[in-house]
């Protein structure tokens, strides 16, 4: 018997939403212990007690703990994030204007796991113990184990000595006008608006970054793939197949692929929430000027405001993508709608 799918992804959601509100009572709480006065923060060192008072007043920084956080949640629900004290200016307004950096160069990440890694995978497992599957073994170890801002470098390198044409540096070229598109992803922008030119500038800038990224969970999810292959090429209807000479194309894309890519699908939505913060070291080596890099920046200049807030953000990332994760997983495997499976 099926479950109520609308039931069931209700109750998911409202346990999401319980996370989400512990997580931003942690924040706040972490943010208010952490040594430092956000209104001195805000105004300097230079700045007298009394305008130190007066901006902790206006900031509501005198008021119950209680009452800051209520104040908060009521604000963050409307998109209200605060102020960055830094800058002055809203952080909502800053992490729009950098999230979809980071958003195009994780999506184009991911879109990489997915097309080097399950073929890597399935290769590997096809051709068990050979010269082939102990070399994409040995290129999936050195992809879990080599940091990303190394292959960051190195790619620079390579591209610095072999590609000398092949831009390595920043978003898009500022010679070319960006196009003004719905979404702030300029591969996306480019292709509506038939801004070849810029749609090739921004593929190349942009493929460097995302590889190197996505070298680590390339490592990881082929041999993940490469296990559920292995694994599940001993089950019994697997051997049916084979004992009726059901040609090995078929068995392995239209029944082992699809049994296989629970695990792996499962991995690259998760390093998908994941690196949507953790990408500042690529950005940086990069020059790249996303929403990771902004959160470094304002863990380092004590900017809490703008910490609570890309936190939250990338917790409410997370949760999104296990959402989508459910409902992929629903569809890939039919065995998961059943009332009480896992």
């Amino acid at each position: 018997m099926q479950e109520n799918y609308l039931y069931t992804f209700a109750k998911r959601i409202a346990g999401f939403v319980g996370v989400l509100f512990v997580l931003s009572l942690m924040i706040f709480i972490l943010a208010r212990v952490v040594p430092g006065d956000p209104a001195r923060i805000a105004l300097g060192p230079s700045a007298s007690q009394e305008q130190v008072d007066a901006m902790r007043t206006e900031m509501g920084l005198d008021r119950p703990l209680f009452e800051q956080y209520a104040s908060y949640v009521t604000n963050a629900v409307q998109g209200d994030l605060g102020r960055s004290l830094i800058s002055g200016r809203p952080v909502s307004t800053e992490i729009a204007s950098l999230l979809p950096a980071t958003l195009e160069l994780v999506l184009v990440t991911v879109i990489l796991m997915a097309v080097l890694a399950i073929p890597l995978g399935v290769i590997t497992a096809r051709y068990r113990n050979t010269w082939i599957d102990n070399t994409g073994r040995l290129f999936s170890i050195v992809g879990v184990t080599m940091p990303s801002f190394l292959f960051a470098i190195l790619l620079q390198l390579f591209a610095a000595y072999f590609l000398t044409d092949w831009p390595i540096i920043g978003r898009m070229n500022h010679a070319l006008s960006a196009p003004t598109g719905p979404t702030g992803l300029l591969l996306v922008d480019s292709l509506i608006h038939g801004r070849f030119d810029v749609f090739v500038d921004a593929f190349q800038r942009i493929l460097f970054p995302a590889l190197a990224l996505a070298m680590s969970g390339i490592g990881q999810i082929t041999r993940i793939t490469r296990s559920a292959m292995i694994e599940n090429q001993r089950r019994d209807h697997v051997l049916t197949l084979q004992s009726f000479g059901v040609p090995d194309r078929v068995i392995v894309f239209r029944y082992l692929l699809k049994l296989s890519s629970i695990a792996p699908l499962t991995i690259m939505g998760l390093e998908f929430a994941s690196l949507i913060g953790n990408a500042f070291v690529v950005e940086l080596v990069f020059s790249w000027g996303g929403f990771a890099s902004y959160g470094l920046n304002a863990i380092l200049q004590k900017d809490l405001n703008a910490v609570m807030g890309v936190v939250l953000l990338s917790g409410l990332f997370f949760i999104v993508a296990n959402i989508v994760i459910d409902i992929i997983l629903l569809m890939v495997d039919p065995r998961l709608r059943l009332k009480g499976a896992r």
